[in-house]
């Protein structure tokens, strides 16, 4: 039977200070990261303060591949992390440096300016690739804590990396307590952190019901993986009725209060992604045996036990909240301004080619793209599709960065689930599933809105990616001093006491 992992218990191991400052950096990201726009002080503060953990992180990476064995084989997936890494640092240089060149569009920038998009002439871009380099600039550094924390949490053992998904729980737990009282205190709830947010929903520490909405369908994921894991064999031999019927007990409270919480956000994206999220526990029927039984039970009554459960859930949380939720579908799935938005955004895009026009540049670039008969008197911050936004500013080097993300993506999908290592116990598997399916649905989430532009979500993006890594034993270590032979005096003792004549 394996040994249950707790939640609260201090790491007993040597790498104690990269698990802390994984809770801590993930905390700071959950209440300081729920803005959509950039330029709040809990941004800046969150930046900061994520550069020591960076160089923390650098400083136990440089320990680490200085360890490996000369001649070593470079691995699938350093070589992607090399590609990603250089790719992202021509985007990142470009946005100080002319790396690309003049802007090679001439046309689109003449119609930025003669639009009144920015207040430049042509020959403000020759000291970028970008056609708002102060904007750019300050959009680099939001990058700095989610690639602090997957650092960090990629050298982090397999019982570590449970107990940090407790935390996320934990985490994630106390947002939807807050979304609770925020919708019970009504639209002039101080609890609300921002003056421009949905006043009706529960949001939680962000903004936006809709990237709330994504924190919680993430935290279910990552708490079904610590709920499992942490119980160990609990459903083999002759374990106590009472402990399998309170651990029954926490996942249906768990799995409850998310899905009210969802409801009470009434985010259709997260509703339906929830689904998504339902879908892929259900395919983890076989690894979720493996992990409460002991044994891998590769039939179809686990998997029908976890859709009954899971359907009664949902038409639990239904009866209770669908007056809220409900709504929200009634004028369809997608609404006419999102695919204004997507339109606008493609057809700039492919007149900023090949290089796009720079980072957090959308605002400039919209208003010039925008047709007279779609203006709204709202303000559009975002093409609510991550993906066509980002290639917008960053053009075809930000097409090779997804390519290469999603080539690393799909490789580890496939060891995942259909050719895990032989060594890998289920606890391991279980969690790097529930990691996988949370990164799925935050992809899918990205086509219809933009969930990771908030560094809250960023951070649990860098967090179920470092999950997926394979990690290994002992992984996150504090440097080990030198030490000496160990029991050397005892071993010459030993030997002085049993030689002949002594």
């Amino acid at each position: 039977m394996t040994e249950r992992t707790a939640l609260f218990v201090k790491p007993q191991g040597n790498d104690g200070p990269t698990f802390f400052a994984s809770v801590f950096l993930l905390a700071a990201n959950i209440v300081l990261g729920g803005a959509t726009r950039a330029g709040y002080f809990a941004d800046v503060l969150l930046q900061f303060s994520a550069i020591p953990f960076l160089a923390f992180a650098a400083w136990l990476w440089t320990d680490r591949l200085q360890a490996r064995p000369a001649g070593a084989r470079l691995t699938f997936g350093t070589a992607c992390a090399l590609g990603l890494a250089i790719v992202g640092l021509l985007i990142a240089v470009a946005q100080f440096l002319p790396l690309f060149g003049a802007p090679g569009w001439e046309g689109l920038s003449a119609r930025i300016v003669a639009g009144g998009g920015l207040p430049l002439d042509g020959t403000a871009w020759t000291g970028s690739s970008s056609i708002d380099p102060a904007a750019s600039l300050a959009a680099l550094p939001a990058v700095l804590p989610p690639l602090a924390l997957f650092l960090l949490v990629a050298l982090l053992e397999v019982e570590r990396r449970v107990q940090l998904a407790g935390w996320a729980v934990l985490f994630g737990l106390i947002s939807l307590a807050l979304g609770i009282a925020q919708v019970t205190q009504g639209p002039a709830s101080a609890l609300r952190f921002f003056e421009i947010s949905n006043r009706t929903e529960a949001v939680g520490f962000f903004a936006n019901r809709n990237h709330f909405a994504a924190q919680l369908y993430v935290t279910f994921l990552i708490g079904v993986a610590w709920h499992v894991g942490r119980a160990g064999n609990i459903f083999l031999g002759r374990a106590p009725m009472s402990s399998r019927a309170l651990w029954l007990a926490g996942a249906c409270a768990m799995a409850v209060f998310v899905m009210a919480g969802l409801a009470l956000a009434r985010s259709r994206a997260g509703i339906l992604l929830l689904l998504v999220a339902l879908a892929g526990i259900v395919a983890m029927a076989p690894t979720i045996s493996a992990c409460l039984r002991g044994r891998e039970v590769r039939s179809r009554r686990v998997g029908g036990l976890l859709v009954l459960g899971l359907a009664g859930l949902l038409l639990l949380v239904g009866q209770l909240g669908a007056e809220r939720f409900l709504v929200r579908f009634e004028q369809g799935l997608a609404d006419r301004l999102r695919s204004m938005f997507n339109e606008v955004t493609w057809r700039a895009a492919i007149e900023a080619l090949p290089f796009g026009t720079g980072l957090a540049t959308f605002t400039a670039v919209f208003p010039v793209y925008e047709p007279t008969d779609g203006l709204t008197a709202q303000y559009v911050n975002r093409a609510h599709d991550d993906w066509l936004e980002f290639f917008l500013e960053t053009g075809l080097p930000g097409l090779v960065l997804i390519a290469l993300f999603l080539v690393w993506f799909g490789e580890r999908l496939y060891r995942i689930w259909l050719a895990p290592a032989s060594g890998s116990g289920p606890q391991k598997r279980l969690l790097q599933q529930c990691a996988s399916v949370a990164v799925l649905t935050l992809l899918l989430h990205s086509f219809v809105d933009y969930p990771l532009r908030t560094a809250a979500m960023m951070a649990y993006f860098a967090l179920c990616c470092a999950f997926m890594t394979p990690g290994r034993p002992g992984g996150g270590r504090w440097p080990p001093r030198r030490r000496k032979c160990p029991d050397a005096v005892p071993q010459i003792v030993r030997r002085s006491r049993t030689a002949p004549g002594g």
